[in-house]
């Protein structure tokens, strides 16, 4: 409850303060530079920070936490939050100092394409500072970075996916806490998705799971055009893969495919009493990401 009052109090203290023409950052200037530069939804996007303090910086008493919102502008909604501590503790910080750090987050497919009203982006607005979480209610929070951001859709510029052979249809969760639990598809024992070869180092993310229940040992492979990627038994019952995939894996063609194999299948309908899925049933994929790679 603690934490939900001071959350509200936040965005009211937030709101306010927007309005102000004049902000004192209190000797601290903050720059961030966004990778990649043309933002989309479903999109992993890295954030690089850059506190500076001035020579008139007066020495923090406590250690502050970082803010970190992305504020739909029209329904006046947050669509992330990524709240943290500073790479070194603000209770250190001098004057006509650097900290200097990265962090990644990921900004999830939002924007609906398909309605009629949708003009074709969506304007967000990033607000970044400093806050005390142990005086909440008591202490304003320091704004020091604000900005618009247009978010287009990952259409336009990320390699399309295609679940071709061996994929059943889509399943859903909308209880699901976690964003990738909400939606999956069962592979078979051999699954194949048709990439666009975009032609440079990409990065490949793949989050699924397995049912430890039948299987324990249950090994999946990956491959790139039939080439060996990976093959690994998962440790618990989900799973998270990343590799960094290069224009030489992909090869020449204007596309290129990712399998997914597993070497034990199951049919619920034979191992739950209570079923009547007959379907052979390898792992769950949740998410496939393929993007060009962070630099």
């Amino acid at each position: 409850m603690k934490r939900v009052l001071f959350s509200v109090f936040l965005l009211i203290t937030l709101f306010f303060t927007f309005c102000s023409k004049k902000v004192d950052r209190q000797g601290v200037d903050l720059q961030i530079d966004l990778t990649p530069a043309s933002v989309t939804d479903s999109l992993y996007l890295k954030m690089d920070y850059k506190f500076k303090t001035e020579k008139d910086f007066k020495k923090f008493s406590t250690d502050y936490n970082v803010f970190v919102h992305f504020w739909r502008v029209n329904s006046k909604e947050m669509l992330i939050q990524d709240d943290h501590l500073p790479l070194k503790k603000t209770s250190a910080w001098g004057q006509n100092e650097q900290i200097e750090y990265s962090r990644v987050l990921f900004i999830p497919q939002f924007l609906n394409e398909f309605d009629v009203d949708f003009e074709g982006y969506e304007e967000i607005k990033l607000t970044v500072g400093l806050y005390n979480f142990k005086s909440a209610g008591k202490e304003q929070p320091l704004i020091l970075f604000e900005k618009k951001i247009n978010i287009q859709p990952a259409s336009i510029n990320a390699p399309e996916i295609v679940y071709d052979e061996g994929w059943h249809e889509i399943e859903t969760d909308v209880n699901a806490k976690d964003y990738f639990g909400k939606s999956w598809r069962w592979t078979t024992a051999k699954s194949v998705c048709i990439i666009e070869n975009p032609k440079k180092e990409c990065t490949l993310i793949i989050k699924g799971g397995v049912n430890k229940t039948v299987f324990q040992d249950q090994k999946l492979i990956f491959k790139i055009n039939d080439v060996l990627l990976d093959e690994f038994i998962p440790d618990d019952v989900n799973f998270s893969k990343e590799y960094t995939i290069s224009p030489q894996m992909m090869g020449s063609g204007d596309e290129f495919s990712l399998r997914i194999e597993t070497d034990k299948v199951f049919s619920p309908a034979n191992g739950f009493p209570n079923s009547k899925d007959n379907r052979e049933l390898g792992a769950q994929v949740f998410f496939i990401y393929f993007r060009e790679k962070l630099k």
